[in-house]
């Protein structure tokens, strides 16, 4: 914060008594003085002569002549501004701006203590006051910078006990033949989903704050989209006896241009939400329809037969902590729907609650996008590929230096029908890939000594057959631009940790299939 006092040079004062021809003079030969202080014998601020206004005085007819042999008390302001110089910029601004603002064009006097110290000026108090604003706008950019640098440490260093937690239990799972254990395997799995996506939540809202909060723009399937939907909840809507109708109304085969990763998750978030509340039904809507500019305008909502959102509550449902007192009652920290209203304003749309025709809650949003050819001209890819049809003869290289992420990725091979081997730091994945006898590499992204990406570039560098090993980077940090920035760096996947056992397997498939095509594409940073 910034004090009077330092702002207010000290400019030695003048006395009532003295002439006006003095302080004529005085502003002559002092350029850069706005106004002197005129005080008493004992340094009390007793009245202010602002330059212009003597100057003026001082020039009109006859001005000279009256005001030069006169005392300057005749002309003095008599009630100038007066501030203690322990008052700060800002708590001055406030007082003056709401009492005296037209006073500031004349100057101020500062004191120490009742006695004059300085005298201040219009354009100081500017000078302070925009300098405080960038102090203050860069101290908010760097709290939400290191907001964000917090949230991705623990990010990552809650996701490695994360995976090894809710992957064993998916192991488990597969592989125990007691049906008994099915229930707390499944609680377990549950209940780390419900810590992954909180932690996911409140990084994508730190991101979204920090204007960190990027898109990745591919062309994707609508109703394809809405289908993998429906296929990821019907099963949790029907343990809960909810039915989960899902429509999609717009032209056949649509494709467009967006980010489909992240229109899943609001929708996911939004139909989280409505499974928390609804009694017996819950309606999902995609509409697509022609806009006025050519676009395509996409109306989703999604309707339960809750308790609802009341009217007063449906203008900040969407702040971050906000929730109703039925939704503090059934538990969560109220990020989802923040998050939600985040994304829906980076893809340029709106968000917005109100009543469904049950009675229940109608959270609806909008965006408009671009039209899209679908890659290729192919169909899309069939979507939940089923683990245990993946019998193999690859052989993995897993690199990570976690104990726990390497039983659990090997285990998952195993599931998967490969035979896998595991080093725990990128120089030995790099030495071991150069024999040249595996046919996938999963790597670990941070690793002590050489990291994943390093080693990746070590790889690609061979000047043999290695250097196109298929290589997926299993990772903590795969958000759109890590996902990115990997595969500039020459991956052919990303993965994120905690590992889901049917995307490693997609992924696996995915970049198996294209090893076996006569080019492989991958791009070296």
């Amino acid at each position: 914060m910034t004090f009077l006092r330092e702002i207010a040079p000290f400019i030695p004062p003048a006395s009532p008594d003295d002439r006006g021809e003095t302080i004529f003079r005085r502003f002559e030969i002092e350029p850069d003085t706005m106004a002197i202080a005129i005080v008493d014998d004992d340094g009390r601020p007793l009245g202010l002569v602002e330059r212009n206004s003597f100057l003026v005085r001082m020039a009109a007819q006859h001005g000279h002549a009256l005001w030069s042999r006169r005392p300057i008390s005749a002309v003095m302001q008599t009630d100038p501004l007066v501030a203690e110089g322990d008052l700060t910029v800002e708590q001055f601004c406030g007082e003056v701006l709401e009492e005296r603002p037209s006073e500031l064009l004349h100057g101020f006097i500062v004191t120490r203590n009742g006695r004059y110290a300085g005298v201040g000026a219009m354009l100081a108090l500017l000078q302070a006051s925009a300098a405080a604003a960038t102090l203050h706008a860069s101290q908010a950019r760097d709290a939400l910078a290191a907001r964000a640098r917090f949230l991705a440490v623990m990010s990552h260093e809650i996701r490695t006990p994360l995976n090894g937690v809710l992957s064993v239990a998916e192991i488990i799972r597969r592989k125990s033949a007691d049906p008994s254990l099915r229930p707390l395997v499944d609680t377990i799995v549950e209940s780390g989903g419900v810590l992954l996506r909180l932690l996911n939540d409140a990084l994508d809202l730190s991101r979204a704050e920090a204007s960190g909060l990027e898109l990745d723009v591919q062309p994707f399937d609508v109703a394809g989209l809405l289908d993998e939907i429906a296929n990821l909840w019907s099963p949790q809507a029907e343990i809960k006896g909810v039915r989960l109708d899902t429509r999609f109304a717009g032209p056949a085969g649509l494709w467009l241009a967006g980010d489909a990763i992240r229109l899943r998750q609001i929708l996911n978030n939004l139909i989280s939400n409505a499974l928390k509340f609804a009694a017996s039904r819950i309606d999902v809507r995609i509409l697509a329809t022609e806009s006025a500019s050519g676009a395509v305008r996409v109306e989703a909502s999604i309707a339960d037969d809750g308790p609802g959102v009341p009217p007063d509550r449906r203008d900040n449902i969407f702040a971050p902590f906000q929730q109703t007192e039925e939704g503090a009652r059934l538990g969560g920290a109220g990020l989802g729907l923040a998050v939600c209203r985040q994304l829906v304003e980076v893809m340029g749309g709106v968000i917005a609650a109100g009543e469904s025709d049950y009675g229940g809650a109608r959270l609806a949003f909008e965006i408009e996008l671009p039209r899209a050819h679908a890659p290729g001209g192919a169909e899309p890819a069939p979507v939940g590929h089923a683990v245990e049809d993946a019998a193999r003869a690859a052989h993995v290289l897993i690199a990570d230096d976690n104990p726990t992420n390497r039983m659990v990725a090997r285990q998952l091979c195993e599931i998967f029908g490969l035979s896998a081997e595991c080093v725990d730091d990128g120089a030995e994945a790099v030495e071991a890939a150069r024999s040249g006898r595996f046919d996938l590499i999963l790597m670990d992204i941070q690793m002590p000594g050489m990291n994943g990406v390093d080693a990746t570039h070590a790889i690609r560098s061979m000047r043999t057959a290695v250097a196109l090993t298929p290589i997926i980077a299993l990772t903590a940090n795969a958000g759109t631009a890590d996902a990115t920035f990997y595969r500039r760096a020459g991956m052919n996947g990303v993965v994120a940790k905690p590992i889901n056992p049917e995307e490693l397997l997609r992924a696996i498939d995915d970049v198996l299939a294209s090893a076996a095509e006569p080019e492989q594409a991958f791009s070296v940073a």
